[in-house]
């Protein structure tokens, strides 16, 4: 059970947010409160209002930087997209919880039909999952823009690196210490003879992920010749792929250094193909699946071949995903809603992919998939503006970062608020693009 000190720390942060937004650029202080929030504050705690979602440490962070932009910064921050793709994905993103309440009235394996209760809950609690994407949309415009978000992800990793490898020397326990309870099963952090980092994200999995895409921005300041302080960008990924590796997660470290060797080492056109391929990999799992074509079984073998433990753990995600995607299926268009619905009685849903297909059905997963889709299929067209830049390169490895967080909702579900920013304003630094190249054509005439 959570102490009187895990409840404290989520009402104090929207005053440590305050604080931010007094004291920092408006970009600054959305992304520490932000990621902050996820670095910090306490897993599996919430404060549970009447009629609207429970705040946690998720909602609470983005809520309070929705108020930092408004009513502290004065930024015209619009709580929509205004036009274009993005618009039609985050409204039938919102609006899809209605037939999918309409459809599931019914009991279900003991679980009370959904009322219009649930309906307004869950559109709450898609707009709170939305809205850093929205933010980070509308921050986000400039080159400049773009390479402070990554600087000031490297930084934060490299300040929680500490508590890291506290944690793999003494065992995850800070959790319990600060907040009075472990967040997950301790044995899942027990790997290679040693143990995994949990700190406050509340499982090794997260702190691998979180270390592969600090990896990645890492990689773009040595593109960019940026130092931090007096780091030479080459030390902090040096020490980035150490840490990667103790982290203990192999396929966190296998997507770490995919985005580490693409941007460094890798002609940009290559790293613009692998950007592609791994987004239309994700887009299109669902129905691979559905159609057995996608080769499940060979990657059991890859993965038998280098550890039987984790062959053994991929074989019995993919059974249970088989199981979830079956149940999915009996309604694929809105899918089964909330409270455990989307579940079977004795499955476990690891997935992000399966967990949004299964909840909100193929509306669901393609309003929310989408929105990384297209952010990267703008990247990658109107890069062409751009080419032969260093705007061009940065692009494109942004583009490759947010496919790698999306390749791992498929296996995982890692996809918080600060990863939905960091997809926002990749759209954000595109649509900026796309203005500049049509205003100067303009002034061309």
């Amino acid at each position: 059970m959570p102490n009187n000190f895990a409840y404290i720390a989520l009402l104090l942060w929207p005053f440590i947010a305050l604080f931010f937004y007094k004291r920092l650029p408006v970009l600054n202080a959305t992304f520490w409160t932000i990621v902050g929030g996820f670095l910090l504050l306490p897993v599996k705690t919430e404060i549970d209002f009447p009629f609207i979602p429970p705040l946690d440490k998720e909602s609470i962070p983005i809520i309070a930087a929705l108020i930092g932009c408004r009513y502290i910064k004065k930024v015209n921050v619009k709580l929509l997209p205004e036009t274009g793709a993005a618009r039609w994905l985050v409204l039938i993103f919102l609006l899809t919880p209605f037939i999918t309440t309409y459809n599931n009235q019914e009991t279900y394996n003991f679980i009370p039909g959904l009322t219009l209760h649930d309906t307004i809950s869950a559109i709450i609690r898609q707009y709170i999952i939305i809205l850093p994407f929205i933010l980070g949309m509308q921050l986000v415009k400039t080159h400049k823009d773009q390479l402070l978000i990554f600087k000031l992800l490297v930084i934060s990793a490299l300040f929680y690196s500490v508590l890291i490898l506290f944690e793999i020397r003494m065992s995850p326990q800070l959790h319990a210490w600060v907040y009075g309870f472990f967040p997950h099963n301790f044995g899942q952090q027990m790997r290679f003879d040693g143990f995994r980092s949990v700190a406050f994200l509340g499982h090794g999995l997260l702190v691998a992920m979180y270390i592969a895409i600090a990896l990645g921005a890492a990689s773009m300041l040595l593109k960019e010749k940026i130092k931090i302080k007096i780091l030479p960008p080459w030390l902090i990924i040096l020490y980035f792929i150490i840490l990667l590796l103790l982290a203990k997660t192999v396929g966190a470290f296998l997507l770490g250094m995919t985005l580490f060797a693409a941007i460094v080492w890798l002609p940009i056109n290559i790293t613009k193909k692998i950007a592609i391929t791994l987004m239309v990999m994700v887009a299109t799992y669902p129905l691979l699946s559905i159609l057995d074509i996608f080769p499940h079984q060979k990657l059991i073998q890859l993965a038998t071949s280098f550890d039987v433990a984790r062959g053994e753990s991929l074989s019995f995600r993919f059974a249970q995903e088989a199981q979830l995607l079956a149940h999915a299926q009996e309604k694929i268009f809105f899918g089964w809603g909330g409270w455990g619905r989307n579940r079977l009685a004795t499955s476990i849903t690891d997935g992000f992919w399966i967990i949004t297909l299964g909840g909100y059905g193929l509306f669901g997963f393609v309003s929310m998939f989408g929105l990384a889709v297209l952010s990267v299929w703008k990247a990658v067209k109107c890069s062409n503006y751009l080419k032969g830049t260093n705007e061009q390169q940065i692009i494109l490895y942004h583009a490759l970062v947010v496919s790698v967080i999306m390749v791992d909702q498929l296996p995982n579900a890692s996809l918080s608020a600060w990863l939905f920013f960091i997809i926002g304003a990749l759209l954000g630094r595109v649509n900026h693009v796309k203005f500049e190249h049509k205003r100067n054509n303009l002034r061309a005439i």
